[in-house]
């Protein structure tokens, strides 16, 4: 089965209208979860840790038991994995729809992104970026996906050497069972992110 075919059970499509996006504007009724945490310093810090996101650590870290997930990150790859949540284990499936490779992210790099490059300064300073810049990806829930909406998983090196972990979740409920819970599943996605947060802690702990 090759990374981009769908596994039984989903659909190659996604429900919602529009395009999914990093920081844009989101579907009526959906909702929107960004957590962040520090998970380092410095550029060797940002690189093992934008490494490991490529590589599914997040996932794989936070206990996600994978059923077809390809050895690497890349746009148009579909991940199925079963999610542990108590005595549920949840199948889910998305695809990328974006990759990023330690790129300038925030307002001053989307307004000088058709700029030749050496017309946007230097890209590093003494170790640290001028701009934030990020590794990372995006992806959408698949339809047949528990939950409607798409995720995106950033590593970024700050102008202050910090290493973050950025996360942006839109949704909305999808399966029946998640639309019975009412809020219940937005106290259950955060228990789910605070998981995520801290799945990069092995790889960057020395």
């Amino acid at each position: 089965m090759s990374s981009q075919s769908v596994p039984p059970g989903f659909v190659d499509a996604w429900a919602f209208e529009g395009e999914p996006t990093l920081s844009g504007p989101v579907p009526g009724g959906f909702h929107v979860t960004v957590v962040s945490r520090v998970v380092g310093h410095g550029v060797d810090d940002a690189r093992i840790a934008g490494d490991a996101v490529l590589g599914w650590q997040v996932h794989r870290g936070s206990g996600f038991v994978a059923l077809q997930v390809p050895d690497r990150v890349r746009v148009g790859a579909v991940s199925s994995w079963a999610i542990p949540f108590g005595p549920l284990r949840p199948r889910v499936a998305c695809k990328v729809v974006r990759v990023l490779d330690d790129e300038p992210v925030g307002d001053d790099a989307d307004e000088s992104a058709d700029e030749p490059a050496d017309a946007r300064g230097p890209v590093r300073h003494g170790g640290a970026p001028v701009l934030p810049r990020s590794t990372g990806f995006l992806h959408a829930a698949l339809v047949g996906h528990p939950q409607r909406g798409w995720e995106s998983y950033l590593v970024t090196h700050h102008p202050d050497d910090r290493v973050t972990l950025d996360i942006r979740v839109v949704w909305r409920p999808g399966a029946w069972w998640m639309r019975l819970a009412g809020p219940t599943s937005g106290l259950a996605l955060r228990l789910l992110l605070h998981r995520n947060l801290r799945a990069l802690d092995p790889v960057l702990r020395r």
